[in-house]
């Protein structure tokens, strides 16, 4: 039986409430809905007027008091009023921009600022204007160009919550009326059924957030904000202002990133120095291990120590107390991102720490920076950085590897500020010793003094001889726990060549029992070609066996105790383990083909190249082939010495000195104590680490064995 066909095109048709939930939904408080309105101001073209403030926010309404004994201004018969002295809008936009979500009016409109061509608009998404539905449940808008009539228009949101509603089926009164409320030009937003309270802390954070809203280190001199609030706030009231003490910072930082991601003109500057400069970077040091897609950016960071004594002294400087110094910091610090001079949400919040700097200072609390000691920003562009694209929600950058790039290059940038700042700060540290971390506890000096000042005191002398005993017994347990954890440690390095190989050899082991299988289904197997593949399966178990054995030295059973072993072999096994690594990192690598033999603990070996390779490899990886690691032994008089040398970007010279000292590093996460296990594992072998010129332009360190078999 035949049908008749039909067809036909449907129209989407929003329901009404699809506005109350862009604004309920998208924005997630009420402070942010305030900052996408004043967004809204920026984009009006504001010019400064006479009184120096451009944006005028007011809250009216009565105050109460909480049980808690908090104020707030109570949500009932209370407003906000949003005005700001920018261009205005005529009929026409209102018409088909401002009553139109998702519009790209100001996208289209970008280059048509009649005051600054050049300005950038703060939204492009067409959605802000809807955070007063966050807000209030009523708006009246008011506004006016010059030379024009005044516009009115009454929104009441509550007509949007109706579920059964279509968009077009809501009716929007206005009037076209003579000046009444704006003389000149500009627009008032006025929102009244406030949809919450407004409590003293929450103030707080709103006049933060709007003293960030604005690069709060290069202000925008023609865009001020003020903040008027009932009497009962009246300390909370007037311009926008930053506070003094992000003028006195006791480090700072700035400069530019280029399209390809090299540095351009970066200053620094040290309270301690008292002048600024010019930073003459190595772009193979600052510089990511991969291709850079972010685009162009300009950046400053200004830091801050936060010891008691220093916070002290900022506080004199600044005719302040150092509990207001602290806030100040507290509430302003963080990195901002700022598209076009406006912030980007929510990079810089309070307890927003986006790059992960708190976790890079837990990892290495002598070197690295927290987050709370910087305000910082990033300045980027909509047209400058495509591939920084915004949420949709407006709060956050869309997470890609042109936002990576951002992060990583923001550590690359502190950690030259890092080890600077290292520099100057007192440490105790002595400088290229040899001795054992375990030499400092014994007590054979004060025997000694005893001894030779009055040997009478034979009591103490023996008391001191027991503790002596004691002393060394509980080195040597911890010593052996130590070396369990360096052991593991190493082994932790292991793990993802390690599954990478297990796995290729259980799939040749499958791929060949497989075979194997469908040869004995058949009615007449070929024995000859089984043979082969059992045969085959054999060489892959031996093979296998040998990955075991090679990580067999790292694991938990032998405590640490050393053995004889060929040096020359434990050398190649680690490189084997990295094989994977190196391979991908496009490294070529030479090993000795000598033979010697040595008594020392493999797994500590181990560790000792670990580290060294994979710093290697790090660095390896800022430079163009060709990449090269080299190790050669030496059979001296007195021990033997092991070379190991590449031919990365090496070590600045004035950094020599520090790269041993324990948490000092020159990766922007780097914990600095790969060099310093090496060095104590050394010492333990009344052997000597030092760094060397190299033979083929890179780093080179020289391991010293004294003594061996």
């Amino acid at each position: 039986m035949n049908e008749s066909i039909k067809s036909g095109t449907f129209v989407f048709r929003p329901r009404a409430r699809l506005i109350k939930t862009i604004g309920e939904e998208l924005i997630s408080d009420d402070k942010v809905a305030i900052l996408e309105l004043v967004k809204n101001s920026y984009d009006a073209y504001c010019t400064l007027n006479d009184e120096g403030a451009i944006v005028d926010i007011t809250f009216n309404g009565n105050v109460q008091s909480r049980p808690s004994g908090e104020k707030y201004i109570a949500k009932e018969h209370a407003s906000i009023i949003i005005y700001d002295e920018g261009i205005g809008m005529d009929f026409e936009v209102i018409r088909t921009a401002w009553m139109e979500p998702a519009t790209n009016f100001k996208k289209l409109k970008q280059n048509q600022n009649p005051l600054n061509p050049l300005k950038k608009y703060a939204g492009e998404k067409g959605i802000g204007r809807f955070a007063s539905a966050k807000l209030a449940s009523k708006l009246e808008l008011i506004t006016k160009q010059a030379g024009k009539d005044e516009i009115f228009i009454k929104f009441n949101w509550n007509d949007f919550s109706n579920e059964y509603d279509y968009l077009d089926d809501i009716k929007i009164e206005w009037e076209i009326r003579p000046a009444t409320e704006i003389q000149n030009h500009g627009t008032i937003l006025r929102l009244y059924d406030l949809n919450e309270d407004w409590s003293e802390s929450k103030i707080k954070d709103l006049r933060v957030a709007l003293s960030r809203l604005l690069n709060p280190i290069v202000p925008i001199e023609d865009f001020l904000m003020s903040l008027n609030l009932p009497k009962e706030f009246e300390s909370l009231s007037g311009t926008i202002e930053r506070p003094e003490t992000l003028n006195r910072p006791n480090y700072s930082i700035k400069g530019r990133i280029a399209a390809d991601g090299s540095p351009q003109q970066i200053v620094f500057y040290s309270k301690a120095i008292g002048h600024e400069e010019i930073l003459s970077l190595n772009e193979n040091e600052f510089r990511l291990p991969r291709k850079y897609l972010a685009g162009p950016f300009s950046f400053e960071f200004k830091i801050w120590n936060r010891d008691t004594d220093e916070l002290k002294a900022l506080a004199n400087e600044t005719g302040n107390i150092v509990k207001n110094v602290k806030t100040d910091l507290d509430e302003l610090c963080g990195i901002s991102i700022y598209r076009d001079n406006i912030r980007v949400l929510p990079y810089g919040n309070k307890n927003n720490d986006w790059v992960r700097l708190d976790m890079r200072r837990v990892n290495n609390p002598t070197l690295r920076l927290s987050n709370n000691q910087i305000v910082g920003y990033i300045a980027i562009g909509i047209d400058s950085n495509p591939l920084l694209k915004d949420q949709s929600n407006r709060e956050g950058i869309v997470e890609s590897q042109a936002f990576e790039d951002i992060k990583d290059y923001i550590k690359l940038i502190l950690n030259e500020v890092e080890q600077r700042r290292y520099a100057e700060r007192p440490r105790e540290y002595q400088k290229k010793s040899t001795k054992s971390l375990f030499d400092a506890f014994s007590l054979v000096s004060i025997s000694a003094t005893i001894q030779e000042t009055n040997p009478n005191l034979k009591e103490i002398l023996d008391l001191i001889g027991q503790k002596e005993i004691e002393i060394k017994q509980s080195i040597i347990k911890v010593q052996e726990i130590l070396s369990r954890y360096r052991r593991l440690s190493t082994l932790g390095q292991l793990v993802d060549p390690i599954i990478h190989d297990g796995r290729n050899f259980l799939n040749k082991i499958d791929l060949k029992s497989e075979i194997i299988i469908q040869e004995t289904q058949k009615e007449i197997c070929d024995i000859k070609k089984i043979g082969i593949k059992i045969n085959e399966i054999q060489t892959i178990r031996k093979e296998f066996a040998q990955l075991f054995k090679r990580i067999e030295p790292f694991g938990g059973r032998k405590q640490g105790r050393p053995e004889t072993i060929t040096i020359e072999d434990a050398i190649s096994n680690i490189f084997t383990l990295n094989r994977d690594e190196l391979s991908k990192s496009n490294i070529t690598y030479h090993l000795p083909d000598t033979c010697h033999r040595v008594t020392i603990d493999e797994s500590e070996l181990g560790l000792i190249f670990m580290n060294l390779i994979q710093n290697s490899i790090y660095w390896l990886n800022t430079i163009k082939p060709p990449r090269i690691i080299e190790v050669n032994i030496i059979d001296e008089s007195d021990g033997l010495s092991i070379i190991f040398s590449d031919n990365g970007p090496g070590i600045k010279h004035e950094i020599e000195d520090r790269i041993f000292e324990p948490y000092f590093s020159t990766k922007p996460d780097g914990i600095g104590l790969g060099l310093a296990i090496i060095g104590e594992l050394m010492a333990d072998y009344n052997g000597e680490l030092a760094l060397i010129e190299s033979m083929i332009g890179g780093a080179s360190f020289k391991l010293k064995f004294k003594y061996r078999v």
